[in-house]
C-alpha cells in the first residue's frame, strides 16, 4: 500500500488489533466455515473501500508463516497472554480472518470509516464472549451484542463479528440477509469496489484491495502516478512471494508509472542489499499490463525472518525501561 509514513496505516493497525482481541476468544467449538474470503462480500457494506483477507487455513502448514507468526505474536504480548491463557492456537482454531472498511475521502480517515468490521471463521465458542470482562450486553434481532470501549462483538450463526461502537445492527441485518441491497456483493454504489475485487489474486494466502480516495488520487497524480485501486497479494511457501497490482487509468499511465518506478529501483535494491535482501532485491519485477502496472518481489526464509526480527528489536526500543 502507498504511505508516506513508516509506520503501519491506521486502519492496519486497528484491523491487526481487533483480530488480535477476536484471535483470544477464538478456541475449539463450531464447526468450521474455511474460506478465500470471496463468499464474505455479502457481509460487507457497500461503502466498502478496502477488503484484506487472512486465509488461515490453506497457509497454516507453512513453516516460513509459523515462524513469523511466532515472532510477530511477541510484539503483541497482551494477546499472547490471552491466548495462553485460554489454551488456544490461532493458527489451528481460526479459518478465516476478513475487515473491510470505508466510507472516506483520503486514507488517513480510514480511522474515521463509516463502516468497519472484521469476520472470523473456525471453531469458535460463543461462551467466551458473554465471560469477556468489563463487556455490555444488548439484543438485536435474537443476537446478542457485546460492547467493550470502541468496539461491538457479536456471533451470528458461527460467525464471529467485530464492529466500531455502535455499528454492530447494520452488520446483523447484513448477515441475516436482511439488508442485501446495502451490501457489497449487490449494491449499485459498490460497483467500483467489486471491478477492483474482480482483478484481485483472492486465491492468495494473504490479499488486499483497496479504492484510491479522490484525495490520495491527487496527490499520487502530482508524483507521476494514476491510480484507481491496489491490490496486492502474499502466498506462504518456502519463500514468501508478495505480488502487487494498481489499475491505472489507461496504458499510456501505466508505461509511465512503470518507468517512474524502475527508475527508482536502483535507490531501494540498493537499500534493500546493505540489509542483507540481495536475493529479493535482484527478483523484483516492475511491469505494466495495458493499463494494469504489476509488481512482484520473492523473499527467503532467512530473509523474511530477518525483517521480522528487525522489527521485533525496533518495538523494543520504543518500550519504557
Amino acid at each position: 500500500m502507498i504511505t508516506h509514513r513508516s509506520r503501519l496505516p491506521r486502519p492496519a493497525r486497528l484491523a491487526l488489533s481487533m483480530s488480535a482481541l477476536g484471535l483470544a476468544l477464538c478456541a475449539t467449538a463450531a464447526p468450521a466455515l474455511a474460506g478465500d474470503g470471496t463468499n464474505l462480500y455479502g457481509l460487507m457494506s457497500q461503502d466498502t473501500q478496502m477488503v484484506i483477507v487472512f486465509d488461515v487455513a490453506d497457509s497454516r502448514d507453512s513453516t516460513l508463516l509459523k515462524k513469523g507468526f511466532d515472532k510477530l505474536m511477541a510484539l503483541q504480548p497482551d494477546a499472547k497472554q490471552k491466548m495462553a491463557e485460554i489454551g488456544i492456537d490461532p493458527m489451528k482454531d481460526v479459518d478465516t480472518v476478513a475487515f473491510a472498511a470505508g466510507g472516506v475521502k483520503d486514507f488517513d480517515d480510514m480511522d474515521k470509516a463509516g463502516s468497519m468490521v472484521i469476520i472470523i471463521e473456525g471453531r469458535l465458542p460463543k461462551e467466551k464472549l458473554s465471560s469477556m470482562p468489563g463487556a455490555a450486553a444488548s439484543t438485536y434481532k435474537g443476537v446478542t451484542i457485546y460492547s467493550k470501549d470502541d468496539t461491538d462483538a457479536a456471533f451470528v450463526g458461527d460467525r464471529l463479528f467485530f464492529t466500531k461502537k455502535g455499528k454492530m445492527k447494520l452488520q446483523v441485518d447484513l448477515a441475516q440477509g436482511k439488508a442485501k441491497g446495502k451490501s457489497l456483493a449487490a449494491s449499485g454504489k459498490a460497483k467500483k469496489m467489486r471491478g477492483a475485487l474482480a482483478v484481485t489474486d483472492t486465491t492468495a494466502d494473504l490479499w488486499l484491495t483497496v479504492l484510491v480516495p479522490d484525495k490520495a488520487k491527487k496527490d499520487m497524480s502530482a508524483e507521476g502516478l494514476t491510480a484507481n485501486s491496489i491490490s496486492a497479494g502474499a502466498n506462504f511457501t518456502a519463500d514468501l512471494a508478495l505480488a502487487a497490482r494498481i489499475e491505472s487509468n489507461n496504458e499510456d499511465g501505466a508505461k509511465k508509472a512503470v518507468a517512474l518506478i524502475q527508475g527508482q529501483l536502483a535507490q531501494v535494491t540498493g537499500m534493500m542489499t546493505q540489509f542483507g535482501m540481495t536475493k529479493a532485491a535482484k527478483s523484483i519485477t516492475v511491469t505494466h499490463d495495458k493499463a494494469s502496472i504489476k509488481m512482484g518481489i520473492q523473499l527467503t526464509e532467512a530473509e523474511i525472518m530477518s525483517v521480522v526480527n528487525m522489527a521485533t528489536g525496533m518495538a523494543g526500543m520504543g518500550k519504557s525501561p
